[in-house]
């Protein structure tokens, strides 16, 4: 008789901890305080935000190959994605925009591992192979003509002589040939040719205080606005990256969906400023366009510490929260799955296992989020191990009870 009773309760305590994984790590910024239907415009906005960042991550990837078939598998994501923004413009369930957000997610990564079983051509892993050989060939090439063009010892010049002639052979070789192993060959004997290289130096005295410095011609005005441009260039581009990227991933993070608004918002006024960045032609034309950038950061910070009562308050902080949030219920949950671990022992050292790998990608992205560095990888990282845990623990929940079922738009195997 008890263990008649043990097995609902248990199936109860495993449902409604896998209900708050994927209704709160799964779609953090859905999940909103009471469901009034004041809110559904604001939901409605972070959805079709979420749709539209996923979108955009699948073109980037799709414009970064040129497999036919990955090509056609992101467009299949793409068009899926489309498909839903246009439910997600108008429907009228809070509940549902929610399913919508979670749905986005799980739309993203499932096109990204089926373009990621889609093996590479012959043509492709022969191109890959060239160029990683070509590169090693090139890097140390440029090394050895850049030192012997600055010494003077004429023993020095005979050896770097030896070394460039030996890579200029083996890069002609590498260049004309497709042969996967000979190219990985090839691109080991690069690098003995360079160690070697680097000993018969050590033998002849080393290259230390031997070099010729060589003077640089004064550059002209035109070569240091041209430099100054550049570097302005790069700093506004820079600027506008880190900015959309802190407040994108603040708006998935927070909680109100009215703060969530906010930094979607931010986040669209300061990617429209990247045409401006690529029309500019002065310092003066980037610098107005930092001062445009930081203008809309400060002033959605201010209103957002505002609505927190913390004078102090950053959206890296939203971030944070929501991952050190993220955290605590994984760790409930691989407790919960430990605790029922003899029941099914492999999918609850799957649940650990899983559970382990997004602990490391919170403290991936909470020190990302402090410095915006790589932070789209490391969130998106984040994301997958989070999709990765829903999956064990689904699967765990489905060995120990017996049953497949859905909850939260989330379909449990079985």
């Amino acid at each position: 008789m008890q263990r008649t009773c043990a097995r609902p309760r248990l199936l109860l305590v495993l449902l409604m901890a896998l209900g708050l994984t994927l209704g709160s790590v799964a779609a953090p910024v859905a999940a909103t305080d009471g469901g009034s239907g004041d809110d559904l415009e604001a939901v409605r906005g972070q959805t079709l935000a979420t749709i539209d960042y996923k979108v955009g991550l699948l073109t980037d990837l799709k414009n970064g190959t040129d497999n036919a078939d990955r090509m056609f598998v992101y467009d299949e994501g793409i068009g899926e994605l489309g498909a839903l923004r246009g439910q997600a413009a108008v429907e009228v369930s809070i509940d549902q925009l929610r399913v919508m957000d979670a749905t986005a997610h799980e739309i993203y990564h499932s096109t990204k591992e089926r373009a990621a079983a889609v093996g590479q051509t012959e043509g492709e892993k022969i191109a890959e192979a060239r160029k990683a050989t070509l590169d090693a060939i090139t890097y140390k090439l440029g090394i050895f003509v850049d030192k012997k063009s600055k010494t003077d010892n004429s023993t020095h010049r005979e050896i770097y002589a030896w070394a460039i002639g030996q890579l200029k052979a083996l890069k002609a070789a590498a260049e004309g040939s497709s042969d996967i192993g000979a190219l990985n060959e090839m691109k080991a004997q690069a690098h003995e040719i360079y160690n070697t290289t680097k000993a018969k130096i050590a033998e002849a005295g080393g290259d230390k205080g031997e070099e010729t410095k060589k003077e640089e011609p004064e550059k002209t005005e035109a070569e240091k606005a041209a430099e100054a441009l550049a570097k302005a260039r790069r700093s506004t581009q820079s600027l506008i990256e880190y900015k959309v990227s802190l407040f994108t991933h603040a708006a998935e993070a927070a909680k109100n969906p009215v703060v969530a608004s906010a930094y979607t918002d931010a986040a669209r006024r300061i990617r429209e400023l990247a045409e401006a960045a690529k029309a500019a032609t002065t310092v003066a034309a980037f610098r107005e366009i930092d001062a445009k950038v930081m203008e809309i950061y400060e002033s959605t910070k201010a209103a957002v510490s505002e609505s927190h009562d913390k004078p102090e308050w950053q959206p890296s902080e939203a971030m944070k929260a929501h991952v050190d949030s993220v955290g605590g219920d994984v760790k409930r949950l691989v407790g919960e799955a430990a605790s029922t671990s003899e029941k099914s022992p492999e999918t609850a050292q799957a649940v650990a296992k899983a559970g382990s790998k997004v602990l490391e990608e919170i403290e991936d992205v909470r020190g990302a989020a402090e410095t915006g560095n790589d932070l789209d990888d490391k969130w998106s990282n984040l994301d997958q191990a989070i999709h990765n845990f829903r999956r064990a623990l689904a699967e765990h929940v489905v060995s120990v009870t017996g049953g497949p079922g859905c909850m939260n738009g989330w379909h449990l195997p079985g």
